[in-house]
This record gives C-alpha cells, structure tokens and sequence, in this order.
C-alpha cells in the first residue's frame, strides 16, 4: 500500500482563470500515510491549491490524479462520489448558515454515503466529544462560537474516515485544547492509510508533530517548493 500513490500532482499548470495561483507548474505526490505540511502567507492561494487538489480548478498543461483518476476524465455522480473520499477544513468556514452546525456536519456524508444515518450521528458524536463538544451542535453557525466552529470544522472533515484530508489552517489562533485532539486524529488517520495535506502559517506551529510529517512544503510565487528542515521546525 506505501508504493501506491493517493494523490499525484503531475506539472499541473493552472488556467489562467485561476488568479490566486501562480501561472507555474505544481507536482506533488501524497501517498497512504503521508502528511504534508505546507506553509503558506496567502490564505487565497492555499484555498486555490487546495481546490486543484480536488480537481476543482481548470489546467492548461499536467494532470491531478486522484486514486489513479483524473478529475477532468470523471463525470457526475463519479466526481462527486470521489470527492466525498476527501476530508475538508475551509479557512472561511464553508457553513450554510440557515442549517444547524450539526447538519452542516453530517449532510456531506448523508449525501456521498449509504452508511445508516443512526451510524453516522453515533460517529460525529463520538468525535465531537474527542473534540470538546458536548455534543452535536444545535446552533446554527451565526451563533457558534469560532472556537466551537473550528472544532466543528475538525469533525466535519473526519467523519466517514476520508482518504484524504484538505486542511486549511485547522488549529491556529486556537488553543491546545484544540491542537491536542487534532494530532491525535490525524496520527490515526495516518495509522490507517490516510493521505494529509495541512496548511500553515508558521511550520514551527507542528514541532509536536515533526516525526509523523512526511514532507514539509512552502506555497509562494515561485510554486510548491521543498523546505529543509532545520533545528527549530
């Protein structure tokens, strides 16, 4: 399963459409059990790259594989079907405000699963106790608190063990109440063959993390480039 590739980016070069991305090519490949962390100052460009690894944003050259599909040879239901293997933390939240937060959770794996709705609430609750909620939230997102959203946020990308995990800054600004439980889902997600893609601002913000990332990347101007480590990361 290590030899597999999960997700492989191949000189992919957005369209010029896309005007949060540089107009350069991208390659990346994530295998089962990988992390990724990506440091990245623009929040715009972080969400952008996060859309192509989806299949989300036009190429004019290269290709964006995922599980050995190319997004732009799917069509529906198989593109939406494959998008719901993906896990997602949105910087901007992704809420629809006029549903409660604990049906903004479960609707994603309501609609890309058949697994039993009584099954799928005993599973977000359990994770939203691992998370510090006392339950599913019945406020709607106007009325949560940014603290619960995010931990909210957490839940609504785990559930229904995704083979891929999209997070746009999932812990920063937060607490370690919240930090804590997130390394712990994502070391398990990783001990069962889960890809992870996570953006940052800061890498040092995942020191406690260091021995489970597999790749540590910065996204600028000039693309998605390697970092080396050093001492303080």
């Amino acid at each position: 399963m290590a030899n597999k590739v999960l997700l492989d980016i191949s000189e992919a070069k957005p369209s010029f459409d896309e005007n949060h991305l540089p107009p350069v090519a991208f390659n990346l490949q994530v295998k089962p059990g990988d992390c990724v962390i990506i440091e990245a100052r623009d929040l715009e460009a972080a969400t952008a790259f996060a859309n192509l690894c989806s299949g989300m944003v036009s190429l004019r050259e290269g290709a964006v594989l995922f599980k050995g599909l190319d997004w732009f040879a799917l069509k529906e239901p198989r593109l939406s079907a494959l998008r719901g293997c993906i896990g997602r933390v949105f910087q901007k939240g992704g809420w629809l405000d006029m549903y409660s937060v604990a049906v903004n959770i479960l609707s994603p794996s309501l609609h890309h699963t058949m697994i039993d709705e009584d099954k799928l609430i005993d599973q977000a609750l359990s994770l939203c106790h691992k998370f510090g909620l006392p339950g599913l939230p019945m406020d709607t997102p106007r009325e949560a608190t940014t603290i619960d959203l995010a931990r909210a946020a957490c839940v609504r990308a785990l559930m229904n063990t995704p083979d891929l995990l999209l997070l746009e800054y999932p812990a920063e600004g937060y607490s370690a109440d919240l930090m804590s439980p997130l390394l712990e889902m994502l070391n398990f997600a990783q001990n069962r063959g889960g890809g992870i893609i996570c953006f940052t601002r800061q890498l040092d913000l995942w020191n406690d993390y260091k021995e489970r990332v597999t790749h540590w990347m910065r996204l600028q101007e000039k693309g998605l480039t390697s970092v080396r480590l050093v001492s303080n990361v």
